[in-house]
């Protein structure tokens, strides 16, 4: 009687469904990496966007919007910061009414956890009172960590402060970028 030899052997098949499961998990993992820088651009645009919008409305009233403690919505708020993740837009309103911005950018993933935070204190606040012009700092909370902007003004191992003698600073790291703009 002849044997068939038509077929697989079962080693053989194993053999190809570890291959095709290695191929799985590197795709599965290159594509979340994919997803994360291009959330954390996202995020990134916005703040180019949020911060040409804040200096173009400083041009024309002479300061920065107010920070509203208070959103009106579903913003968020804590600590007298004043964040925005939705489309009420809380202290990004008057820079969409004034026409600076189209529409207040939501975060990727925008909620109480991840959105943008943004503080614009007196000019003296914080124990800084030889200062006499306005700042205001922007954060960017939750990224994604895929990197940091160079041109934050806070990395990890430092904060922003308005004055050396400043009772409060501001840092960022790898998960929160944090931007200051100061006139001094």
């Amino acid at each position: 009687m002849k044997k068939s030899t038509n077929g697989f052997t079962i080693v053989e098949l194993l053999i190809v469904i570890v291959v095709i499961a290695i191929l799985a998990a590197i795709s599965i993992v290159a594509y979340n990496g994919i997803q994360a820088r291009a959330r954390d651009n996202i995020r990134y645009q916005d703040v180019k966007s949020i911060t040409k919008a804040l200096e173009l409305y400083k041009i024309d009233n002479g300061n920065y919007p107010p920070t509203n403690a208070s959103p009106t919505g579903n913003g968020c708020t804590g600590n007298g910061y004043s964040s925005s993740w939705a489309t009420d837009g809380s202290w990004m309103k008057p820079l969409v009414d004034g026409g600076y911005l189209s529409k207040v950018p939501a975060p990727p993933g925008g909620d109480c956890t991840n959105h943008y935070r943004y503080l614009n204190p007196g000019a003296t606040a914080y124990n800084c009172p030889g200062r006499t012009t306005s700042y205001y700092v922007l954060w960017v909370l939750n990224t994604d960590g895929t990197f940091v902007p160079s041109d934050a003004s806070s990395t990890e191992t430092s904060n922003w402060k308005p004055c050396s003698a400043a009772t409060a600073g501001w840092g960022g790291n790898k998960t929160s970028w944090a931007f200051a703009k100061d006139n001094t």
